[in-house]
């Protein structure tokens, strides 16, 4: 007989990738029977989760090394391989180790769970649970792991942290440059060849975008520490919103020296947003990109609407990283930075995923390694209207 938890909805598992979300966790459901995949995802969505489901122990394994999960909720009982031994597969894979398991079977045979807990379960849910039970663990099993919403606490005093260790280097970096060839242009101007005092000029302005990009995040990233303000953003029209990403895009290529690695596919859409955070939201991804990729390796932005939908992808061609990195993934970390060298706060994910969040859109990374990373993201269109 099939316990169904709560009522079914239709809905089919969505395609899969390895993801960071900013904001929405993943629960990736494993259950020979599709009604009760279909019932659990649309619970789950429907109380704020994303939601996938495989109906087989093998396909749900190749679907959360694919599409890292925050959960899974599993089923004990099925035909081929069981909950039991998939746990234990889990438990020996050093990329999903950690990952939150939660048991559920509606055979009172399978009820005792101290197999599933000795194995490393998180939990353990009986058949049939209401949505409520369902909703509650998953959300205690989330905030067990650190990765709910209230996670972003967490997040901001390391932002604090980061800036404070960071910001004598990122000011006084850039001053010594702009101080130093000043001085090199004052006392040996009439002695240096044109080309000379060309590039010196270059570098004096390379430092000062460089401060002035310092102090903006900075100020930025503090800024956002507060609550949001209540007053609604004003639509913006497709054509603006196209040229505030070619401005974005074109402001970090510059930055790196690397105008012509930029490939360029923007069509726009209206957006109600800030002006000013949609150029730093590309500006910031663009960045990330150019700084984990070679130079004369393309860096590629497109933008296209899709129904009530603009989608923006930031690819390159760079070292990527695993997926465990991507699942750690803090909004203002910098990985293997003694390995690979680089400037800047580390700010620019979370500068990007505030202006993402503030939009109400969604952003995700895929990524392989030494092969490249792409950057989506998802903002809703805004009717119309009057739009500036």
């Amino acid at each position: 007989m099939t316990h169904h938890p709560f009522p079914a909805a239709g809905r089919g598992p969505e395609a899969s990738s390895t993801h960071v979300d900013g904001a929405i966790p993943l629960v990736h459901i494993i259950d020979d029977d599709a009604e009760i995949c279909a019932a659990l995802s649309a619970g789950l969505e429907a109380h704020g989760f994303r939601a996938t489901f495989s109906q087989s122990a093998a396909a749900g394994l190749a679907a959360a090394r694919q599409q890292y999960p925050d959960l899974i909720l599993c089923d004990i009982n099925m035909p081929g391989k069981n909950g039991h031994e998939l746990l234990a597969e889990l438990r020996s894979d050093e990329d999903l180790a950690n990952c939150p398991f939660v048991f559920m079977t509606g055979n009172p045979l399978f009820s005792q769970p101290r197999k599933g807990m000795d194995l490393g379960a998180d939990d353990f849910l009986l058949k049939p649970f209401t949505l409520d039970t369902l909703v509650t663990c998953v959300n205690a099993r989330l905030r067990r792991s650190g990765i709910s919403g209230q996670g972003e606490a967490a997040l901001v005093k390391s932002l604090r942290e980061g800036l404070r260790r960071g910001l004598p280097h990122e000011f006084f970096t850039p001053l010594t440059g702009i101080i130093g060839f000043a001085e090199m242009l004052e006392q040996e101007g009439d002695l240096m060849k044109p080309e000379e005092c060309r590039e010196a000029l270059r570098n004096i302005l390379l430092s000062g975008r460089r401060l002035q990009r310092t102090l903006r995040n900075y100020i930025y990233a503090i800024d956002r520490m507060g609550p949001d303000s209540a007053a609604p953003f004003p639509v913006l029209s497709a054509s603006t919103v196209a040229q505030l990403f070619q401005q974005g895009a074109r402001a970090a290529a510059e930055r790196h020296r690397r105008g012509s690695d930029l490939a360029l596919e923007i069509t726009g859409a209206p957006i109600a947003g800030s002006a000013q955070e949609l150029v730093l939201m590309i500006e910031e991804l663009a960045d990330n990109a150019f700084s984990f990729s070679r130079a004369h390796s393309i860096v590629r932005i497109r933008a296209a609407r899709v129904e009530n939908e603009l989608h923006i992808s930031v690819t390159d061609s760079g070292r990527g990283m695993s997926r465990q990195q991507l699942k750690s993934l803090g909004l203002f970390r910098q990985f293997e930075r003694q390995k690979y060298e680089q400037q800047g706060l580390g700010v620019g994910l979370f500068i990007a995923h505030q202006a993402v969040r503030r939009t109400g859109g969604l952003l995700r990374f895929e990524s392989v390694k030494d092969v490249g990373t792409t950057c989506h993201v998802i903002l809703p269109v805004a009717d119309e209207g009057n739009p500036t």
